[in-house]
């Protein structure tokens, strides 16, 4: 800021001396944007007051601090009405429009947005060199390695400055390779697959590859020697990559050096004993014993464990410090583990917060910790899963912190609702059933109280199904579950038709954490109808069933909608008699998730199903077991599997087995892909059993194979697969296409 204050001569200075010279008048000279009464507003000299150096001095300084100005100076002045002052601003130019050329690669809004320049903002020399410094950036980041810029400013009238940018963006240029050095214990692949950059591909154009970044170059480095270190070479040095941009042929060329140094393996390892937690837990938590390949990240994870084991036990904040002691000599790493366990601490308050629909109390009945009991981390993580598998919330977050004791810690439930009820109405096609239309309304979350209501209807050329059913999933908060259905479905299977009404009650117990019990009553009337051939158990007729179904679940997923690691078993029993036809039905299911290499997930699922009739009645055909489809065995239909009338079409067994793998990867939260091996099969008697047999028989069993998606659309969960026949019989199409909605195995 330069400034000057200039008073009246010096003969006129020695008669203020003698009597006070009073201001006649304020004036402002230079300003072009800033308005004169803006500026009169922050001068504090008034006209008819005595003038004063120091209140000048003042209203310099408040100009200035309004960032507009880069020279401010005064002068007085004889003028008509007394004694003039006048401040003579230089105002600092403004940014005015900001113009871009030649830049056809990367929208304007991308270049507005990174070089931040807003209008009326104060302009500043060195924003040029910085807008110039961070469009390059951002071409190089999209591998326009030989894109020029020009940033150039030219001065309006107004005091505007406006902005001219001018890009010649050049070709593109990609990663041809990316070479490693010195490297001697593992290959060039098994490096690659460690970083994130990547040479170019010929699907690059999805997903970016070939591109050079300079900061994922950086952070590539680090992951390298995490890696080296993590197998024990733990005097590894990564040296800075070389880069190779070759201007004729537009390619980039990236060559890393690696001093891999020597492999280091564990020495002693050992732990100060405790009261709480022995050292055989510590030792076993911790997962590295001696002659173990020392691993960075595996000590890291066996500290995490640690630290679990005496969070369990009401320790929440315990120290766990890993001491290590490198023997040059022997190449050994000795590991000694030291914990500062700290005070016992129990739960404080727990608050829940974002539930602008759920009723606190559907949230806190699914917490494992209560208010003033030990804390326990195992029950926090477990408390987490149970609010996620409510299904009602798009994300859960439990933070913890310290209470207003020392010896309490505090629990923060953070949860963003998703849309839990839905109207929907829909059509598809299927290669069963051709046309199918369904309409529903739903509520899982009924009025924030956990309930479900559900009224549905599907209707295509093979059925007409129409459902109700209320769930109370914790009867008046307490472990019990009930609800009751109703229904009325006509069902085309080829070889006969079928219409059933009736409903049903149900109640269950939760046992434990895990496991549940549960028993159904249902009464059915059912009619049959278009029966193609007839049997000893086919036949047009009606019938009435009343059966009583117990029920047992262990579920041990740690996500119903997504899971990636635990089990789900059931078995089911149905006895048929207590009116009408008799019958008993057995079935066991399991499912098992494990997590396989980054976020590959693992699935395997299986089911076995039996059933007869008793006293004197067969097993009618409306209660034989069908397969094919979206849920069972994929890749077929229906009429593919299992026994067959004389006229071919299905009749579904009395046996059942069912065998699905799956390998899924997570795309996104909400989006899941997936590979399936299916293997599956109906027995029983019938007309036509040459692709089956009539009792369980491994050897005669229909394969397939098929890839699909998964995805949680805003009707809830919705499944696209297609499954290829490995096994195709004569007159069969190759495979089949199937939609599916709602959860899967």
């Amino acid at each position: 800021m330069a400034f000057a204050f200039f008073l009246m001569p010096i003969m006129e200075s020695h008669v203020y001396a003698q009597t006070e010279e009073l201001v006649g008048s304020v004036k402002i000279e230079g300003n072009k944007r800033v308005d004169t009464s803006t500026l009169l507003f922050y001068i504090k000299t008034r006209k008819g007051e005595a003038l004063s150096r120091k209140q000048i001095g003042k209203d310099i300084e408040k100009i200035y601090d309004l960032g507009q100005f880069k020279d401010i100076r005064v002068e007085t002045r004889q003028g008509s009405e007394g004694l003039e002052v006048v401040f003579i601003v230089e105002e600092i130019p403004s940014i005015g429009n900001v113009m871009l050329y030649g830049n056809k690669e990367i929208e304007d809004g991308d270049i507005h947005e990174i070089i931040g320049f807003k209008r009326g903002e104060a302009f500043q020399a060195h924003m040029m060199t910085d807008a110039k410094e961070k469009i390059n950036s951002l071409y190089n980041e999209k591998g326009f390695f030989f894109a020029t810029v020009d940033v150039v400013s030219k001065i309006s009238e107004r005091n505007l400055m406006n902005i001219h940018v001018r890009v010649r963006e050049g070709e593109k240029v990609g990663i041809k390779n990316i070479r490693f050095s010195g490297n001697k214990n593992f290959s060039d692949g098994d490096l690659s697959d460690q970083i994130e950059t990547k040479a170019e591909t010929w699907i690059s154009f999805l997903d970016e590859s070939g591109l050079y970044k300079k900061d994922t170059l950086k952070l590539d480095v680090f992951r390298l020697e995490g890696y080296y270190q993590d197998h024990g070479y733990i005097r590894v040095r990564v040296q800075d990559p070389k880069i190779d941009i070759d201007r004729e042929s537009k390619e980039i060329n990236i060559s890393i050096p690696i001093d891999e140094g020597l492999q280091y393996r564990v020495g002693k390892v050992t732990s100060k004993e405790d009261d709480i937690v022995t050292e055989e837990e510590v030792l076993k938590a911790l997962k590295m014993k001696m002659r173990d390949v020392y691993s960075i990240s595996k000590l890291r994870t066996g500290v995490m464990n640690i630290g679990d084991l005496y969070s369990e036990r009401g320790y929440a904040y315990a120290d766990v410090n890993p001491i290590t002691k490198i023997n040059e000599s022997s190449r050994t790493v000795d590991v000694n583990i030291e914990v500062d366990r700290g005070r016992k601490v129990y739960v404080g308050e727990i608050t829940v917060i974002g539930n602008t629909r759920t009723l606190d109390n559907v949230i806190r009945r699914e917490f494992r910790l209560k208010e003033g009991e030990l804390f326990d981390s195992v029950k926090l993580k477990r408390s987490k899963q149970r609010i996620n598998n409510l299904q009602f919330f798009e994300d859960v977050k439990i933070d913890t912190r310290r209470g207003k004791e020392p010896d309490l810690v505090e629990i923060i439930t953070t949860v963003t609702e998703r849309q839990t009820g839905s109207i929907n109405v829909g059509a598809g096609f299927s290669s069963n059933e051709n046309l199918i239309f369904n309409a529903g309304i739903s509520q899982n979350n009924f009025m924030g109280t956990g309930r479900r209501v559900v009224f549905s209807t599907n209707l295509s050329s093979r059925r007409s199904d129409y459902n109700l059913s209320l769930t109370d999933p914790r009867l008046f908060d307490t472990e019990l579950s009930g609800g009751v259905d109703a229904f009325n479905t006509k069902t085309n299977y080829w070889s006969y038709m079928a219409k059933r009404t009736g409903g049903g009650v149900r109640i269950g117990k939760s046992l434990s954490e895990y496991d549940w019990l549960g028993i159904n009553y249902n009464y059915a009337d059912i009619e049959i109808s278009d029966v193609k051939v007839a049997t000893s158990y086919l036949k047009n007729e009606n019938r009435t069933t009343s059966r009583i179904s117990p029920s047992f679940v262990r579920d041990t997923r740690d996500n119903f909608m997504n899971p990636s690691s635990g089990s789900r078993h059931v078995v089911r029993l149905d006895l048929a008699g207590l009116g009408g036809t008799k019958f008993h039905k057995a079935s066991y299911e399991g499912s098992h998730y494990w997590p396989i290499i980054g976020k590959l997930v693992g699935m395997v699922h299986g089911e076995i199903a039996w059933a007869d009739g008793y006293a004197a009645d067969s097993l009618p055909a409306f209660e034989r077991y069908y397969m094919g489809g979206p849920r069972s065995l994929r890749g077929y239909q229906i009429r593919n599997v299992g026994p067959k009338d004389s006229l071919g079409n299905p009749l579904g067994g009395n046996q059942s087995l069912l065998l699905n793998l799956e390998l899924q990867y997570p795309f996104t939260k909400g989006l899941r892909g997936f590979a399936f091996y299916d293997r599956g099969q109906l027995y029983g008697g019938g007309d036509d059993t040459s692709t089956t047999a009539t009792t369980w028989d491994l050897a005669k069993m229909r394969d397939s194979i098929g890839a699909g998606v998964r995805f949680l659309s805003p009707f809830g969960p919705v499944g696209f697969a297609y499954g290829l026949k490995l096994d195709k019989a004569t007159g069969e199409t190759d495979g089949e296409f199937h939609f599916s909605a709602g959860n899967s195995f």
